[in-house]
């Protein structure tokens, strides 16, 4: 039995074949080690909204990066989790802004927990342009 509008089962489809291959948040757009990030606090440019802490530099590769800190005083890790898909998806829509790649580390304050999720995204892309306004420079 089988859907209707499905592909069948023998054909594949890749992110690549889909509308809008951009959508994901690929391991290439992420900070992933310590190093990054301690990088980023020494050297970056710091940038405080009620709900976040922003540190930004120039980008080292062909695209801008994410790293995303949330600490156990946000509270138990499925809100942590949360927070952090929350600020990645605003990353993710808006990342088209930047002239140049930049590597940013944002760190989530605990006010952030209650706000819903129209107010980060006004705090957090008001400030990202801030940051790369700053930067740019």
């Amino acid at each position: 039995m089988s859907c209707l509008g499905a592909a069948p089962r023998d054909a594949s489809v890749s992110r690549s074949d889909e509308v809008g291959a951009d959508r994901t948040f690929a391991r290439a757009s992420r900070l992933r080690n310590r190093k990054s990030f301690l990088k980023l606090y020494e050297q970056g440019l710091r940038v405080s909204t009620a709900y976040f802490v922003l540190f930004g530099l120039p980008g080292a590769g062909p695209q801008s990066r994410l790293g995303i800190t949330a600490t156990k005083k946000f509270g138990h890790a499925v809100a942590r989790n949360r927070i952090k898909r929350l600020i990645r998806e605003i990353f993710r829509k808006n990342r088209g802004v930047a002239d140049s790649p930049l590597d940013i580390v944002v760190n989530v304050k605990l006010d952030a927990r209650t706000q819903p999720y129209q107010r980060l995204e006004a705090d957090l892309t008001s400030r990202l342009r801030e940051l790369r306004h700053r930067i740019a420079r």
